[in-house]
């Protein structure tokens, strides 16, 4: 797969790249409309997006970007926690796609959402990127279009869709992983520089766990070239530079603009259980769930049953060619060390530590088999600092997966005869689309929905919102904290549409002791009667009196205005 004489590739043209890409993008087009429709790619469509689940939060945080002012930082959000301001990468409103569009928001409708676009162009790569891969084993074009319409049917890649939709943008593993498949095409120092540089950018403006995921392909790139002796020294200063630029990138778009530390909690609860490949959970035709322990979902990884039989071929094929090759004569198996036995040696070390350490970041540092601990890696204190940054470690697991399916696309498509691979990859397909059509119909809900935020039902909102411009929320987790997650959006949402700032909305990286001193800043503003331009909501009706504010009950909130 990744040692093969230049020659191999020189029979693969430009054109034929091209061809089959667009094949392959077809067939994930194909699989997103037949499972989503098309209705939520009108731009102007936003009832499925205000459903109250964290896809609103991914709109919203999209809708009050869109109504700041252009700042540098280039993503900041002005008004989301005001007095404070955000990033874009915090709202997981895939920062890519924001910032492309607000640069034409001027010539954009008054509604307007790109996610719809995001998960079809998401699924379009996802499909590209699997018939390149699958192209390196085969010249049949079927089999590419096959190939490309399995891949586009991972479970993990609808789980995550309009769930967490910048994290279905899972193209970003295919392609790194397509870049190491097709190396002796980025031999150059800078072709392999622009390569990674161009996909890391592009990961990091999708959504920052992309990071270590694509560093973590660059790395078993670079460590073949290590091992081979060749070109190690141009993929560490490859390395340098798209770390570098990277870095210039979160810099420029705002990632450190916001005053609290990059950690969060949860390190060793949102891992991949041992079983994750395997265990469909609710979401299988055919195959019993498994147990997990609690937090595990964000490690969902199961491969799809028909994954799971092209793996179990593409081990029998592997023995089969181990047994084939010990039949041949010394002659027949010697080879010239320079191109032959080191190269080999090292794909084949560099391919394996690439696999171990994508299972031992998924899995760790808490290892749980089923709802048993098996357990717990004592890391150094600085690894558990870096890991605590992404968290949610479970998410790797889908490096692995999308390696499983690249392997066994390219090994099928090398060693089965044209006919016969088409035929078998066929089946596959079906049986895939079969046994993971449950979960296509639970996320088919997601997109259908009606509105969950409905607490703001009142007129009076409308009258008591005329010429304020500002929504203030005291204490700051009075509305979260009363009514849930929901109806912080739905403030949040009435807030941007009238033109107004909120002191609070959830998001991601929120410095919650300076929420709580601003709430000191806002109630003293309000003690000195200077927030004649504010909307109150607030924990009791007795606070609003205090400031002298005039309190109406509402929808069962507490709202005070000046007067």
């Amino acid at each position: 797969m990744f040692n093969v004489n230049n020659d191999t590739y020189k029979r693969i043209t430009s054109r034929d790249i091209r061809n089959v890409f667009l094949l392959g993008g077809l067939a994930g087009m194909l699989v997103f409309i037949a499972c989503y429709g098309v209705s939520i790619l009108d731009v102007t469509n936003d009832a499925w997006l205000l459903s109250g689940e964290d896809i609103t939060q991914h709109y919203i945080g999209w809708k009050f970007y869109r109504a700041s002012e252009w700042t540098f930082p280039i993503g900041q959000i002005q008004g989301i926690l005001y007095p404070q301001t955000s990033c874009i990468i915090y709202s997981d409103s895939n920062p890519l796609l924001a910032i492309f569009f607000k640069l034409f928001s001027p010539l954009l409708p008054e509604t307007f959402q790109y996610f719809g676009i995001s998960g079809l162009l998401s699924f379009f790569l996802v499909g590209a990127f699997a018939g390149v891969i699958a192209r390196r084993g085969t010249e049949s074009r079927c089999y590419c279009f096959l190939a490309a319409g399995l891949t586009s049917f991972s479970p993990y890649l609808f789980y995550r869709m309009f769930i967490h939709t910048a994290l279905a943008s899972q193209w970003i593993i295919l392609a790194a992983i397509t870049i190491w498949v097709y190396r002796p095409y980025f031999s150059s120092w800078k072709k392999k520089t622009a390569a990674w540089t161009i996909l890391l950018v592009a990961g990091t403006l999708t959504h920052i766990y992309y990071i270590p995921m694509v560093m973590l392909f660059f790395f078993g790139f670079g460590l073949q070239d290590l091992i081979s002796g060749k070109g190690w020294k141009e993929d560490l200063a490859a390395a340098v530079v798209s770390i570098g630029v990277d870095l210039a990138v979160l810099y420029i778009v705002g990632a450190f603009s916001v005053h609290t530390s990059m950690e969060d909690t949860g390190l060793g609860v949102y891992s991949a259980n041992v079983n994750s490949l395997i265990n469909p959970v609710i979401f299988s035709r055919f195959l019993p769930g498994l147990p997990y322990g609690e937090g595990q979902l964000e490690g969902f990884g199961y491969l799809g049953l028909g994954v799971l039989i092209l793996t179990a071929g593409t081990v029998i094929l592997a023995i089969y060619g181990v047994y084939k090759n010990r039949k041949k004569t010394a002659e027949e198996n010697a080879l010239p060390e320079k191109n032959g036995r080191r190269d080999t040696l090292a794909a084949g070390i560099s391919v394996t530590i690439v696999f171990l350490l994508g299972f031992l970041l998924a899995f760790s540092p808490v290892i749980r088999c089923g709802e048993n601990e098996v357990l717990t890696i004592q890391y150094p204190q600085f690894i558990i600092s870096l890991l605590s940054v992404f968290r949610t470690t479970g998410r790797f697991i889908w490096c692995v997966a999308y390696f499983i399916i690249s392997l066994g696309l390219i090994t099928v498509g090398r060693m089965v005869k044209k006919k016969g691979a088409v035929v078998f990859l066929a089946v596959l397909l079906v049986v895939q689309a079969v046994d993971v059509w449950p979960l296509v119909q639970v996320r088919k809900e997601l997109v259908h929905p009606e509105s969950g935020m409905v607490t703001m039902k009142s007129e009076e909102w409308e009258t008591l919102a005329e010429g304020k411009i500002h929504l203030t929320i005291l204490p700051w987790s009075t509305v979260h904290g009363m009514n849930g997650l929901k109806a912080a959006y739905e403030t949040g949402n009435f807030a941007v549409d009238h033109g107004m700032t909120i002191n609070y909305f959830p998001i991601a990286r929120i410095d919650y002791e300076k929420l709580a001193e601003e709430d000191g800043v806002l109630r003293q503003k309000a003690e000195n009667r200077e927030d004649e331009d504010t909307l109150y909501i607030l924990d009791t009706r007795e606070a609003g009196e205090v400031l002298g504010l005039v309190v109406y009950e509402i929808d069962g909130y507490y709202v005070g205005v000046r007067e």
